[in-house]
């Protein structure tokens, strides 16, 4: 689309490139972030700047879901998601990839509705479940997976692939629907009891779901409230065909108005929906929706390549400069009037910088005030100095003669203070991190106890198994020994009497020996061992260390991975998953998985055989 507004423009630590659209919660555009010499990586940012927003309830809801950012991954959830606030303006943010969002690809762009085939349709809303099925653990604190799942949040790239981002925002949001036009134009993807009690859950989510699976299938939404009653005479925006009936009782058992008779199981929503989809006469594919999409928007497509060509090539330091400019243009007027009016400032030792609010213990910058003073105490401070100067006029005495003015000395002019540098929410703030490694010690010492325990038992178990085998061995050496006692002592009948006695030890020691050995499972080269029943651990062998990323070492961003690897036999990395990462979304995860990926070891031992076992590596990422 074209650009509307000032764009490009600094906003924060990004440069708005691209205005790609506006609804009632405010624009969306396409963004570069500004602290290199080019605009790279680009982000798409929802700036909530619509006039009904209720700040006041969004910011508390962003700060809380700013703690789950790092946790809350799939393959259907956008990447690379942040969430701050400039110049008192909320917004959230996604890594960029070309394409659009749903409620872009219902409108058309000025084309008119492009109505969606059955297959595309079902295979968008199985995404969203997807994205829901991740989005658990918001549920806990935010009461629902999402709280405000309408098109606007959901993404669709020219590949074909289905991203959901701004879940956990559904309690700040949903008190904007107060308003009328945002009611308006998005109360028919919240379910009844969410609209009257303003409180997100997990039944109102597989509402919302379901309603933009109506809309995929129909053209429009559902009638606001109506639930399932929207499906009498629904027909297909494809070919205008009635509703087929597992269709429609697939959208109303999660239309239902009342919800304890809705679904309320994303999991099991999923499921029904995956067998009508994958066991019914359509056949979905990311590849058949990247053809639609390119076939419907190819004009599109290209302009948004160029465009992007275009807006790499912006050098945002002429941008930068005349932002602060403006900023040190504006504090020097205001403390020009400050100085004409004779008003002294008052100093607030170990006050927050000026134009700076906090965010979940993060600064984030913004605009406005006088210069960081509240605007009662400067009204408080002329209202005092106006007093003085009454008293001192009328109330000295009287017929004192009037002193001359004083001359007024020069004011000097105060050394402008830099403009503060906006931060991320949740991303860099020193606590934050801190906070972050203490857990992951925590974690890495529960991981090492629990290691510990289970060697420890283990050792027990041989041991007592090992002392029981002895015991039984001995009394055979010590029965034998007296049947030679007795033989030399030419006492025959002894000699078999101990004689006898010595075969039934050794058949009990035989049977003990047996009945441990067949207690203790054997084990086979290549099983697949628990890393505390090993009787050795693997040991590195050949070490590659990852790489920092060129975005991690811009950033200055410190932290450590951990790495869960899949050690075989063979003492190779099988599978390698990312098992916790602190750091924000800098690519050391797949950085450092890329390189355990090529790691060698001595393989791990049970009794002698090379088994494989899961084992935890730990991969520091230290930025001087």
């Amino acid at each position: 689309m074209s650009s509307s507004g000032p764009v490009p423009r600094i906003f924060g630590p990004f440069v708005l490139t691209r205005h790609l659209g506006t609804d009632p919660l405010g624009g969306l555009y396409r963004a570069g972030t500004a602290t290199g010499a080019q605009l790279a990586p680009f982000l798409l940012i929802r700036v909530f700047e619509g006039a009904g927003i209720d700040q006041a309830a969004l910011v508390p809801a962003m700060e809380e879901a700013s703690e789950y950012l790092e946790v809350v991954r799939g393959p259907a959830v956008a990447k690379g998601a942040v969430l701050g606030i400039v110049d008192d303006v909320p917004f959230a943010g996604i890594e960029y990839v070309p394409g659009r969002t749903l409620d872009r690809l219902f409108s058309g762009e000025g084309q008119g509705p492009i109505p969606l085939p059955v297959e595309h349709a079902l295979l968008i809303a199985e995404k969203l479940l997807v994205a829901l099925e991740a989005g658990k653990p918001f549920e806990k604190k935010m009461g629902a997976p999402h709280g405000f799942l309408t098109p606007g949040f959901v993404t669709i790239s020219n590949d074909g692939d289905v991203r959901v981002y701004g879940a956990g925002l559904g309690s700040g949001l949903l008190p904007s629907l107060k308003s009328a036009p945002i009611r308006s134009a998005f109360a028919s993807y919240i379910a009844p009891e969410v609209l009257a009690s303003g409180k997100p859950t997990v039944a109102g989510d597989i509402y919302s779901a379901a309603a933009i699976l109506f809309h995929a299938l129909t053209g429009k939404p559902p009638a606001p409230g109506a639930g399932a009653d929207s499906l009498a005479g629904a027909v297909l925006a494809i070919d205008g065909s009635p509703m087929p009936d597992d269709l429609g009782k697939l959208v109303a058992r999660g239309l239902t108005k009342d919800p304890a008779q809705r679904e309320q199981d994303v999991v099991a929503y999923r499921k029904t929906l995956g067998k009508l989809l994958y066991g019914g006469p359509y056949a979905p594919s990311t590849f058949n929706l990247a053809f639609f999409m390119h076939q419907k928007f190819e004009k599109a497509i290209e302009r948004e390549r160029v465009e992007l060509g275009r807006e790499e090539a912006i050098d945002p330091k002429p941008l930068v400069a005349a932002e602060e400019k403006k900023d040190k243009d504006a504090r020097l007027k205001a403390q020009a009037a400050r100085a004409a009016a004779s008003i002294p400032v008052p100093s607030f030792g170990g006050a927050t910088s000026p134009g700076t609010t906090t965010l979940g213990g993060t600064p984030v910058a913004k605009k406005g005030g006088l210069g960081g003073i509240p605007v009662p105490v400067v009204a408080g401070g002329a209202v005092v100095v106006l007093g003085l100067a009454g008293w001192f006029l009328l109330g000295r005495g009287p017929k004192q003669p009037a002193a001359p003015p004083p001359t007024p000395a020069p004011v000097a002019t105060p050394t402008p203070m830099p403009a503060p540098t906006p931060v991320i929410v949740g991303k860099e703030d020193p606590e934050f991190q801190a906070a972050l490694q203490a857990k992951l010690q925590e974690e890495m010492k529960k991981v090492q106890d629990q290691i510990s325990r289970e060697q420890a038992a283990a050792a027990k178990r041989r041991s007592e198994e090992q002392a029981a085998l002895e015991a039984a061995a001995a009394k055979a050496r010590e029965a034998e020994e007296a049947v030679r006692a007795a033989r030399e002592r030419s006492d025959t009948a002894e000699a078999e009497r101990l004689a006898k006695e010595a075969q039934e030890a050794r058949a009990r020691e035989e049977a003990a020996r047996k009945a441990a050995e067949a207690a203790v499972p054997k084990v086979k080269a290549g099983d697949l061992i628990e890393i505390g029943q090993v009787t050795q651990p693997p040991r590195e062998t050949k070490v590659v260390k990852p790489e920092v990323t060129a975005l991690g070492r811009q950033r200055k961003v410190s932290g450590t991975v951990l790495v869960r690897v899949l050690v075989n036999e063979k003492g190779r990395a099988e599978q390698v998953e990312v098992y916790r990462d602190t750091t924000p979304k800098v690519g050391y995860g797949e950085a450092s998985a890329r390189a355990v990926k090529q790691w060698e070891w001595t393989p791990a031992m049970k009794d002698g055989v090379p088994v494989k076992t899961w084992y935890v590596v730990p991969l520091p990422f230290v930025i001087r």
